[in-house]
């Protein structure tokens, strides 16, 4: 049976509240006027299957576009901010994401003095992955 998309958005958005179970922090509800604490440079990890984790750098802009840098591949997009998560939909990538379709959702933490976007996706060619990025505030 093919898996649709939207079902694949469904279950990143499921083991993005997960994952966000076992982080650090407290769980922020966003809404769209959080928009500017997305804005700037995050550093992480991403981890992909069974791979070793990839140190990643995500930037978000001031109009929700994105590029991530994790590795020998880059990603550009834009992150929307919907039912308390940040939804991140890729529009194009080089390496092993330059191909097929990708999305992802993650859960704003409060650190104390940082935040975190702790969440995960699926490509429709590289499968699911996870991430956790953090920045200063």
């Amino acid at each position: 049976m093919a898996k649709t998309k939207s079902h694949w958005i469904a279950v990143a958005m499921l083991v993005a509240g997960l994952v966000a179970g076992c982080a650090s922090g407290t769980v922020k509800k966003v809404t769209p006027a959080d928009a500017s604490l997305l804005t700037g440079t995050w550093a992480g990890n991403m981890y992909s299957g069974q791979a070793p984790a990839t140190t990643a750098t995500l930037t978000v802009r001031p109009d929700g576009t994105y590029t991530t840098q994790a590795g020998a591949f880059s990603s550009t997009g834009k992150a929307e901010i919907k039912d308390g998560y940040v939804h991140f939909m890729s529009t194009s990538g080089t390496g092993g994401l330059a191909a097929g379709d990708r999305a992802g959702s993650a859960t704003l933490m409060d650190r104390g003095s940082s935040w975190g976007l702790v969440g995960n996706g699926y490509g429709s060619t590289g499968g699911p992955y996870n991430f956790d990025f953090s920045k200063a505030k």
